[in-house]
């Protein structure tokens, strides 16, 4: 059982189709593409399940521009089970840090099923993640997917990442059962997301090519997004507007 922790500056913003082939057309030559990539399509697919409090206190402090804040999740790569990490994402303004841990697939079952046992763990992280799902009476509340060209600099924790066709799974929450839940799209506007993280300021040459294209950076979650067709309190507002 591996773990990792990374700290770094995080970016987002709307692009439509056109600007993401322009820029991964020129960061093809100058950045290195993720090794998970696939070789044809040049990227994979991320599948989160994340966690929520029965309150929706992580939904709430996102909505309130709350600074500090973290939410916690489960992600599959490419629709396999072989590599399932659980994660804790912090965010501190605009400074990202993220506790990462693989977990074996009955592990990740039991905490599909709200089974939260810290003892089934024997990595540090992963038992501190279970206590803080435990104590809170976290759920699993929705599921997110969406495919990833992901780019990076072999150091200071330089990426830039594309999030393509965001999908939701709705009401469906089973990360072991998705092979005939339906999706619905997030995001319907052919935007997608684009993700700049960095460790170190960036090089010259990465920022010129960011300011090739007109965006306007944008406080992007992704599991906010995926919850735009799921009300579950009639007394709040809803996630984007339904017309």
């Amino acid at each position: 059982m591996s773990n990792f922790n990374i700290k770094r500056q995080e970016y987002k913003y709307f692009i439509n189709n056109a600007d993401v082939y322009q820029l991964t057309s020129m960061l093809n030559s100058l950045m290195l593409i993720d090794e998970f990539s696939n070789a044809e399509t040049k990227d994979y697919t991320v599948t989160s399940l994340y966690f929520e409090t029965p309150d929706d206190n992580n939904l709430d402090e996102k909505l309130d521009g709350i600074l500090i804040r973290e939410k916690h999740r489960m992600r599959i790569y490419d629709n396999q089970y072989s590599n399932i990490k659980l994660e804790t994402k912090k965010r501190n303004g605009t400074v990202i840090s993220k506790d990462s841990v693989n977990i074996k697939t009955n592990n990740a079952k039991n905490l599909n099923n709200c089974y939260f046992n810290p003892g089934d763990f024997n990595n540090e992280m992963a038992k501190l993640i279970c206590i803080k799902l435990k104590s809170e009476a976290y759920k699993p509340r929705v599921i997110v997917e969406y495919e990833r060209q992901a780019y990076y600099l072999p150091y200071g924790n330089i990426r830039i990442t594309f999030d393509k066709n965001l999908r939701t799974y709705n009401t469906h929450t089973n990360l072991f059962e998705l092979n005939n839940s339906p999706k619905s799209p997030i995001i319907l506007n052919n935007n997608q997301v684009l993700e700049v993280k960095f460790g170190v300021e960036l090089p010259a040459y990465i920022r010129d090519i960011l300011t090739t294209i007109p965006s306007i950076r944008s406080s992007i979650s992704k599991y906010v997004l995926g919850q735009r067709y799921v009300n579950y309190d009639p007394r709040k507002d809803f996630i984007t507007p339904t017309s």
